[in-house]
């Protein structure tokens, strides 16, 4: 069988016009999920996030069309990995200015899980703290443009033995590591960082937020300082792709936090292992 890693516009290609607005003006948008058994994990919740931020980004896409291709892509791919879709206005003129019938291109990309999250859900992770500041934007924040320097910059920042950084806004304000979302437990409470000027409303996030309030603990969003992160019990992060990892250590400078898996974070694996299970 023939697998497919990339497919643009329903035809297997890995090549696109160097005048596609997504590529000049980072004028798009995209969801990352998880493949298990070709079952795209959280599908509807990524579709969802996506029409949102194309309603916001005035790019109007054909859902039907959007699902056919990708339905065949996934049939076309390994059983498990990464699917990255992207949308993008398509090509379209020298300035900033949108073409009023653009041909949106729809773009599907295929990567193997990497290899390294399974001994992170068993070991944890450790993080550092970038000293890269996330912009605010309260129109932009919490979708998933394409416009993502804030989070390659603050990658940098990453090194050998921090597996991911938290980051924070201009105010000193922590709002999420740079591919994921943040949960602490302060004072018997579990908090996750404000995210209505900065950072992503993560899929994974929505989908904890909603188990644990069905279970009657909600997470609350509310301002998150480093102060709040070095006194919380217990932390972890979530994504679409490795699920819920613990932290198991915060690395500042000559000074290093640890963390035990408290359960409210073994609460939240179980929650992420339901929908694992629902792939099988």
């Amino acid at each position: 069988m023939t697998y497919l890693e990339t497919m643009i516009n329903g035809v297997e290609t890995e090549f696109i016009s160097v005048r596609d607005r997504g590529l000049q003006y980072g004028d798009g948008c995209f969801e990352t999920l998880r493949l298990i058994n070709r079952f795209p994990v959280l599908l509807n919740q990524h579709i969802d996030r996506l029409i949102r931020t194309c309603q916001l980004l005035q790019i109007e896409i054909d859902l039907d069309i959007l699902r056919i291709e990708l339905t065949e892509f996934i049939r076309l791919c390994p059983t498990d990995g990464v699917v990255k879709i992207i949308l993008t206005r398509g090509i379209g003129g020298r300035g900033y200015t949108a073409p009023k019938n653009p041909e949106i291109h729809r773009i599907f990309l295929y990567s193997e899980y990497p290899e390294n999250y399974s001994k992170l859900t068993e070991e944890g992770v450790s993080v550092g703290v970038s000293g890269m500041p996330l912009s605010e934007n309260s129109r932009l924040a919490g979708h998933k443009h394409l416009n993502r320097l804030d989070q390659v910059i603050a990658s940098f920042d990453l090194h050998a033995t921090a597996d991911e950084v938290l980051c924070m806004d201009s105010s000193g304000h922590v709002i999420e590591g740079s591919k994921s979302n943040l949960v602490l437990v302060l004072d018997d409470l579990v908090i996750t960082p404000n995210l209505e000027k900065s950072g992503v409303k993560g899929v994974m996030l929505d989908y904890l937020r909603h188990r644990y309030a069905n279970d009657g603990n909600d997470i609350r969003a509310r301002d998150v300082t480093l102060e709040d992160i070095r006194d919380a019990s217990e932390l972890f992060l979530c994504n679409s792709v490795f699920g819920v990892l613990s932290v198991a250590k915060l690395i500042e400078n000559e000074a290093v936090k640890f963390w035990p898996i408290g359960p409210v974070t073994r609460q939240a694996m179980r929650y992420y292992q339901e929908v694992i299970a629902s792939a099988n």
